[in-house]
């Protein structure tokens, strides 16, 4: 049997890299980082069951000293993130990990320890965590790494206190069960972490939800300042008026009448730099575009709208911001490489009667551009960089919506499509990874495992305090009531 024990340890250490590498952003292509991660996790398994061997201990007893700093150090040579975020993922993963393998250790103690439960729940629980965490987590966490850089540090400390609290209260798999105070702290850690780790996870996208709230009011606040400079200038222009009138007079009566209609040609002219560049209904979107035409216009860059958005529209107003300030800021960078008479770009908007958003940004680059296997340009590798598609993307998914960007004939198009709600209006907020389903099934899977293994449920009853919850919840107290044996 001692056969399936090392079979166990094999599949969770290498699904430890599996869990991590399901998170993890590297600065590498994806084909070398998965090299180098196999070749690194066979090295240190081989090392961890050898020292084992010669040592005559637990391999999970040497994990740590093998496994995870060798690890952390190879990992922190290829991620992307060199800093808190890092170290965070790091604490993460390992810790889920050590926590399923726990839990599984533990349930195989419980009933025998012939290591058969261990297989089975190791071989059933680590798929199913993976496929949790690649459909619910895996996108709001790598967005989460994009859009905050602070805050990772404290959250890195508690990852590893927990990390050392599961090593130091852990049961090594052949070693004899402790009493009830030692398997009290166990439980009473592996309930802790998960509560943890979805309190920090749930405060990370509060952060980052602020973020984003926070920019659509900086790019409001430079509208408003740019109308409000407007105003002023409007201000002036009434206040000269008069003046401006009497030399049109002199002109006039002097016969001039060339150099009055070019001093009414100068006035028209510095009136309309008082105009709005845009016209749009909808405030939000009206606050983006216009900033960007003014730092378009600063930078030479002539733009042409077309407009056909009303005042209220059937989506998030930080989402359609997000869109629109990633591709106009992307087009204006683009036309500052270019000549001055050269530098247009054209934006189009439309919501048409089946409520369907079309976003179209276009601007010339003469260049061929590069597509990746994701559809978005092969940027740069600069810091930053490319990120801003990245977003657009994440949007354009959240809607069902259609998202394309090519390059033809010297133009780079930029195209959108979102598609309307289910609901009457988009939700106000948009909610992170959903935990009580998860919760859930996971009581459901303790009251299950409490009543199939009568073991665990009298070493349960026996507690202090709480001994009577869990008799509450044993099948067999009910059978002895109303059996009557």
């Amino acid at each position: 049997m001692t056969a399936l024990r090392d079979i166990s340890q094999l599949w969770a250490m290498a699904h430890v890299l599996v869990v991590f590498l399901l998170l993890f952003e590297p600065r590498r292509p994806w084909r070398p980082t998965i090299a180098i991660c196999v070749s690194g996790a066979v090295v240190m398994s081989v090392v961890t069951l050898a020292a084992a061997a010669v040592l005559g201990v637990p391999p999970f007893a040497l994990i740590f000293f093998t496994c995870s700093l060798p690890s952390m150090a190879l990992f922190f040579w290829i991620s992307k993130y060199r800093n808190g975020r890092f170290f965070f993922l790091f604490c993460l993963s390992d810790t889920m990990c050590i926590w399923l393998i726990q839990v599984t250790s533990l349930l195989d103690r419980l009933v025998g320890g012939e290591y058969a439960v261990m297989f089975a729940g190791r071989l059933i629980l680590f798929p199913l965590a993976e496929w949790f965490i690649w459909k619910q987590l895996r996108r709001p966490y790598q967005e989460l790494q994009r859009k905050l850089e602070r805050g990772w540090w404290l959250f890195s400390l508690i990852g590893l206190l927990y990390y050392l609290m599961l090593v130091m209260v852990s049961i090594p798999v052949d070693d004899p069960m402790p009493g009830w105070r030692g398997l009290l702290l166990l439980l009473l850690v592996l309930a802790l972490m998960p509560l943890t780790y979805i309190s920090i996870l749930h405060s990370l996208w509060r952060q980052m939800r602020m973020y984003e709230n926070t920019r659509l009011m900086e790019v409001q606040r430079k509208d408003y300042d740019a109308l409000c400079q407007k105003m002023e200038v409007g201000r002036i222009y009434r206040h000269d008026m008069r003046h401006h009138l009497a030399a049109v007079e002199g002109l006039l009566q002097q016969g001039d009448n060339g150099g009055a209609l070019n001093y009414v040609r100068s006035l028209s002219g510095g009136l309309e730099e008082l105009a709005e560049p845009v016209r749009c209904a909808n405030s939000a979107v009206n606050a983006v575009l216009t900033a960007y035409i003014v730092q378009a216009g600063n930078e030479g860059c002539t733009v042409e709208t077309k407009l056909r958005v009303p005042e209220t529209l059937p989506f998030e107003e930080t989402d359609i911001c997000v869109i629109l300030a990633n591709a106009l800021e992307n087009a204006v960078h683009a036309c500052q490489e270019l000549p001055e008479d050269r530098r247009r770009i054209g934006v189009e908007l439309e919501l048409t009667e089946n409520q369907r958003l079309l976003i179209s940004v276009e601007n010339p680059w003469p260049y061929p551009v590069a597509f990746g296997p994701d559809g978005l340009p092969e940027s740069p590798k600069r810091e930053g960089h490319g990120l801003g598609l990245q977003s657009v993307k994440r949007v354009t998914e959240k809607y069902g919506g259609l998202f394309r960007c090519q390059w033809e004939e010297g133009r780079f198009l930029f195209r959108t499509v979102l598609m309307p709600p289910a609901g009457p209006a988009a939700p106000k907020e948009t909610r992170g990874p959903s935990w009580a389903a998860p919760v859930v099934w996971a009581a459901l899977a303790f009251l299950l495992a409490m009543n199939l293994l009568p073991a665990l449920a009298d070493t349960l009853e026996e507690l202090p305090l709480v001994g009577r919850l869990f008799l509450a919840l044993d099948w067999r107290t009910y059978a002895l009531i109303f059996g009557g044996n």
